[in-house]
């Protein structure tokens, strides 16, 4: 893709345009001082203005960003989703350019109409409604001409702006390097439309006509890597309706009442069969890519029928309206070992035992260090009691899910990219719900769900045979307690009993000690360097090479307690710079 597009360009040319956007973008994140605010997660005004500045590329970053608020706070997330695309849409011979060049054939061979000017222009392109030749009405997106050399290029630079962070104290409250990895498979994920083309298709056969729900279908004979086409679908966001809702509380007013909680309890549902039973959901489910589509009674499919809940004989009338998914590129697998243990997680939250939730979610997560899980479960349980306690609409899942995930971190945990990604998209989809029907707790509906996953993928066999051995071996070994009980009371009255005492952050305290004490020793070594070049100095006064050892034992101590003290106070600096 971007060697197609640099082959183009003599080199000398391609070198300089590199070197004035490298200068460019170094520019723009002195000016708003970007990578101090990322580190320190502070001002975040200032890291949209310039993401603003730099262009499509960093708009799209910070976009990805808003939905990631495992990597940055809420108030970050919250200011990027205010970034705008600023992009002038391409004018219709190059769409027309891109598509034929792309699929090897016409336009005219592929559709009856094309609406040349976009609906829509983005970051990384811009969508047309079209007409296929068999009547199918399309939406088409094609890429802006380029795009793909201008987000290579801009992240190889980002990467190179990456060792300014050494000189950043705060650099390690978030990882950068790994926010960047991330932002750059997500950027040329989006940028592969092939990748869409399957996601979109894999939806479709899971989710299109569950229940209320739709997915547009994915035309993949007509979809290349930098063109996708899409089924049209007619709806409005269901961002609209929740207006509505919201209006109709301030009048209470409750003509919404039955359709908000049928729309809510739909996506709650649906998003769950998502996670158990298919282990393979829609990671970015905000407002704007959901539709809700208004049937009328001439409308196709008006009056579909689905079968009734468990426990009913027979098939029910669907209400007249439909939730449809829109945007693939972001999708979330599970694999059947995460599931297990995302299932444990949510059973294990019923019990409302911190201990319980802790050692499932180590289960499910990587260990980058030596990990205190007594710590860990300490700082876990306020997080944990908060969500216990609160209703659905007082917790802040945003921050509960970003301080969480920095609980993780602080303790040498590394929690799964998809479990992050999980959480992410069970936050969105329950503002959403939040905001339809409030006493509706996803949790609530979500046990069943990880217990019947539980149940089916139990197996029964393996566990009564591992019951049995254990039950088998405890027999063998109760002949023998008597003997042992008597062997530990001899033990005790011998005097010869030892106590093992373990308390938590036990390295770190050894190197405190041990520090201390080789500040110590260095102490009296320069004191015994001082007074012993004093005495040289005075009693060797008439010779020379004798003097000359002892002033250079003088310079040596002044150099060594220069050094010492330069590093004292800059260690007091980091810590200073480091508090909130």
């Amino acid at each position: 893709m971007a060697t197609t597009d640099s082959k183009r360009i003599p080199t000398w040319q391609s070198n300089q345009n590199r070197h004035t956007r490298f200068r460019t973008i170094v520019s723009v994140l002195r000016k708003y001082n970007v990578l101090s605010n990322l580190a320190r997660q502070k001002h975040p005004s200032q890291v949209r203005m310039a993401f603003e500045e730099l262009g499509p590329t960093f708009i799209k970053i910070g976009q990805i960003l808003s939905s990631r608020t495992d990597i940055v706070k809420p108030a970050f997330a919250n200011e990027f989703k205010k970034l705008q695309d600023n992009v002038r849409s391409d004018d219709f011979s190059v769409v027309k350019q891109t598509i034929e060049t792309q699929t090897g054939k016409p336009m005219t061979d592929m559709f009856a109409d094309f609406d040349e000017r976009p609906f829509a222009s983005a970051s990384m392109g811009q969508t047309h409604h079209a007409t296929l030749l068999n009547g199918q009405k399309v939406v088409v997106k094609v890429q802006h001409p380029g795009i793909d050399a201008e987000v290579a290029l801009d992240i190889s630079l980002f990467e190179r702006a990456l060792p300014l962070l050494k000189y950043i104290p705060e650099s390690s409250v978030v990882d950068l390097r790994e926010m960047v990895a991330e932002i750059k498979r997500s950027l040329f994920n989006e940028l592969d439309t092939s990748i869409e083309v399957r996601n979109g298709t894999r939806f479709y056969r899971l989710n299109n006509h569950d229940d209320i729900i739709q997915v547009p279908r994915v035309y993949a004979d007509y979809s290349t890597q930098k063109v996708l086409v899409n089924q049209y679908m007619a709806g409005t966001s269901i961002q609209h309706f929740l207006a509505k809702v919201t209006a109709a509380d301030a009048d209470e007013n409750h003509q919404y009442d039955d359709e908000r909680r049928y729309l809510a309890h739909t996506l709650v549902t649906n998003f769950l069969k998502q996670v158990f039973e298919d282990g393979f959901f829609h990671a970015d489910p905000h407002p704007g890519n959901i539709l809700l589509r208004e049937l009328k009674s001439s409308d196709i499919g008006y009056t579909d029928k689905a079968p009734r809940k468990p426990g009913h004989l027979g098939q029910r009338t669907l209400p007249p309206y439909r939730l449809v998914y829109l945007d693939f590129g972001m999708m979330g697998a599970i694999s059947p070992a995460l599931m297990d243990g995302i299932a444990n997680v949510v059973i294990a939250v019923t019990t409302e035992n911190t201990r319980q939730v802790g050692k499932a979610i180590l289960a499910i997560s990587n260990r980058t260090g030596t990990v205190d899980e007594e710590a860990f479960f300490s700082a876990l349980a306020p997080f944990l009691g908060q969500y216990y306690n609160s209703g659905l609409g007082d917790i802040d899942f945003q921050g509960l899910l970003f301080e969480m995930v920095k609980v993780c971190r602080n303790n040498n945990i590394q929690v799964n990219p998809a479990v992050t990604m999980l959480g992410k998209a069970f936050g969105t989809i329950e503002g959403i719900v939040e905001m339809l029907d409030p006493s509706l707790s996803m949790m609530d509906v979500a046990r069943p769900f990880a217990r019947k996953y539980m149940r089916e993928h139990l197996n029964l066999r393996n566990e009564l045979e591992d019951a049995a051995l254990a039950t088998l071996q405890g027999l063998r070994d109760m002949p023998k307690l008597p003997s042992r009980l008597l062997s530990a009371l001899d033990t005790f009255e011998n005097g010869q009993t030892r106590v093992n005492i373990v308390f938590s952050h036990r390295q770190q305290f050894i190197d405190r000690i041990d520090t201390m004490v080789n500040k110590v020793v260095l102490a009296v070594i320069l004191a015994a360097l001082i007074v012993g070049s004093s005495l040289l100095v005075q009693s060797h006064s008439d010779n020379s090479w004798i003097t000359n050892i002892g002033i250079f034992g003088y310079v040596t101590a002044v150099v060594v307690i220069i050094g010492l003290t330069i590093g004292t106070l800059h260690s007091w600096y980091r810590h200073w710079r480091r508090k909130p």
